[in-house]
């Protein structure tokens, strides 16, 4: 029996698509060939490597959808798939609409553990179609939702897109423990009981890749596309955009010859899943590749395909972006004349679709060619315009800070309502239930001999655990300072504790909080406490544990949190503060 439980427990992780299929040139008639759920999981496996793939695969299952009963996890699931797939080929607008029905769908037929992956699509959709506040408001209750039905798929997805938005905002550390912990969870991801929709693996590395770059740190974020390129879960088109990002990062460490060879690498792959607006894009970022290594006619071409697609396509930053190629390879060719009057015209629609950043960028390339042909006067007008774009972008990105800060307040003073008892589908039951009966079997004796305080006592440390790693999660993401205090009170007596927990209490603030950690030692955090704050706290607390007379001076450990720390962290620093303050007071005992 124990071993059939454990198969049907195994067989979601067990059933993951191997990687000869989803490398095949004849994946969509080997897929044909499985059930609905093996089907789906390729579609998920492929969904960002092979995209037409994927589209006919989804297709394919809808039409047989209309002469066979599917289940209703994978109504949910197909619908689901074809939002992200939809995403692939830029239709934002329409998956925006089938996200929306998704949810909508999903809380009618009480599977609410899909309504993260739903909302993480419209979150998508929504980013792309630069909808910052609607971006925000919509990965943040993702994530809650994820976390509450313990959706680790879910998670790695919102932590993903949240990651995503920090980096554009230059919030790096930030960035960096989501990505880090997107990394923690993946490996049990795949041993999820239902699985839904994940991101790739190569796409957390490459957005790691992007914060380094971001950053400067060109050197960190080579050997993360290393890592990104060489991943299992690279292959299809993503081979083609990773080997594009190398070549872009070693011109930022000016090594022409690595740049040439994923410029090669990159123009070998076969671009059959490519969609022509993605195309588009690639082949612009091509053009500045070429560039480098100068090949101006080469990049010419690419630049002029590319203005005449994204012209269809109605993407006006991406058309100046790629104007500002095509007159960098005019000015390496002489055409001035061209140059300027592509520079002119990309800084007048900068300034009119306030792109800041890039109107800076465009101002530094024409002053910089002015002052090539010593017309100093003109090249330090345009300066003078530059560093005013400069401002002009840090304001820009200032009121971004505040979008998103808009956004966490909203989600934290949003009252959401009582949701129905979570239900899942009748095979996640059966085996739920099969296995806790096994257990019960097996360790009847155990659960009798328990004693009841005990367990009362366990759900209790688990239940302020969650508090206090939720107050240390608003410090971060709220940016504001924490300070934690250590106070060791082994020499209370047990009976006079509770009243000491009364004079802490009436000593701190309202938004202080006190926990009992240990038998001999209590926690205070302090938020929008400095250390030097602390410090004060501290005096007061020691004035209150002077009432019990000891041999021993009390020592209260301090730490205060950095955007990093995890509570076990904390602890450790305020332990050593707290045995750096007894060490001189045991030298004097010895």
């Amino acid at each position: 029996m124990f071993s059939l439980l454990l198969f049907i427990v195994a067989t979601p992780a067990l059933s993951l698509p191997s990687q000869e299929l989803l490398l095949s040139d004849d994946i969509i008639q080997k897929t044909q060939l499985l059930n609905v759920s093996e089907q789906l999981d390729v579609i998920n496996s492929i969904n960002s490597q092979k995209s037409e793939d994927a589209r006919t695969l989804i297709e394919a299952l809808e039409r047989l959808q209309s002469t066979q009963s599917f289940s209703n996890v994978e109504t949910l699931r197909l619908s689901l798939l074809r939002c992200f797939n939809l995403l692939e080929f830029s239709e934002f607008n329409q998956a925006i609409k089938l996200a929306q029905q998704g949810e909508l769908n999903a809380r009618e037929l009480k599977y609410d553990i899909a309504r993260p992956y739903f909302i993480q699509c419209e979150a998508s959709a929504n980013q792309s179609l630069g909808n910052v506040l609607q971006e925000q408001l919509l990965t943040e209750e993702a994530l809650r939702l994820a976390r509450r039905y313990s959706e680790q798929q879910a998670i790695i997805n919102s932590l993903f897109l949240s990651s995503y938005q920090s980096t554009s905002l230059e919030n790096y550390n930030q960035s960096i423990e989501k990505l880090r912990l997107s990394l923690d969870y993946f490996e049990d991801a795949y041993t999820q009981f239902q699985h839904w929709y994940l991101v790739p693996k190569s796409y957390i590395l490459s957005e790691i890749t992007n914060v380094f770059f971001s950053m400067g740190d060109f050197k960190e974020a080579l050997h993360f596309a290393e890592l990104a390129y060489n991943d299992p879960s690279t292959f299809g088109k993503l081979s083609f955009v990773f080997a594009v990002n190398l070549a872009r990062i070693n011109i930022a460490l000016n090594d022409k010859k690595q740049t040439q060879i994923y410029l090669q690498k990159a123009e070998a792959f076969t671009t059959k899943n490519v969609s022509e607006r993605d195309l588009t894009t690639t082949n612009a970022i091509l053009a500045s590749i070429h560039f480098y290594v100068g090949d101006y006619e080469v990049a010419e071409q690419l630049s002029l395909s590319s203005i005449k697609l994204f012209k269809k396509y109605k993407e006006p930053i991406n058309l100046m972006r790629i104007k500002r190629t095509l007159a960098q390879v005019y000015i390496a060719q002489n055409k001035d004349s061209q140059a300027l009057s592509l520079l002119n015209e990309i800084i007048e629609q900068a300034s009119e679709l306030k792109q800041f950043s890039d109107l800076e960028e465009f101002n530094q390339i024409i002053s910089e060619y002015y002052a090539t042909k010593n017309q100093f006067e003109l090249a330090y007008q345009f300066q003078i315009q530059r560093f005013d774009a400069a401002k002009q972008a840090t304001a820009k990105l200032n009121n971004a800070h505040f979008v998103q800060y808009q956004a966490r307040l909203a989600e934290q003073n949003t009252h959401p309502p009582i949701e129905d008892e979570l239900t899942t589908n009748i095979n996640q039951n059966l085996a739920i239930t099969a296995l806790i009966i096994l257990l019960l079997s097996i360790g009847l004796v155990f659960f009798l001999t328990k004693k009841p305080q005990a367990v009362l006592t366990d759900t209790k440390e688990e239940t302020q655990q969650q508090r206090i790693d939720n107050i240390l999660l608003n410090a971060k993401q709220g940016h504001y300072q924490m300070s934690m205090l250590l106070v060791n009170i082994n020499h209370i007596r047990q009976v006079d504790i509770p009243y000491v927990e009364q004079q802490f209490q009436l000593a701190l603030r309202e938004q202080d909080e006190l926990f009992r950690h240990s038998l001999d030692e209590l926690i205070i955090l302090l938020p929008h406490t400095s250390s030097t704050g602390a410090v004060r706290v501290m005096h007061q607390i020691e004035q209150i544990l002077s009432n019990w007379k000891t041999d021993v001076k009390t020592s209260i450990g301090l730490a205060s949190l950095q955007q990093l720390d995890t509570f076990e962290v904390l602890m450790k620093r305020a332990v050593l503060n707290q045995l750096s303050k007894m060490k001189p007071q045991d030298t004097k005992v010895i």
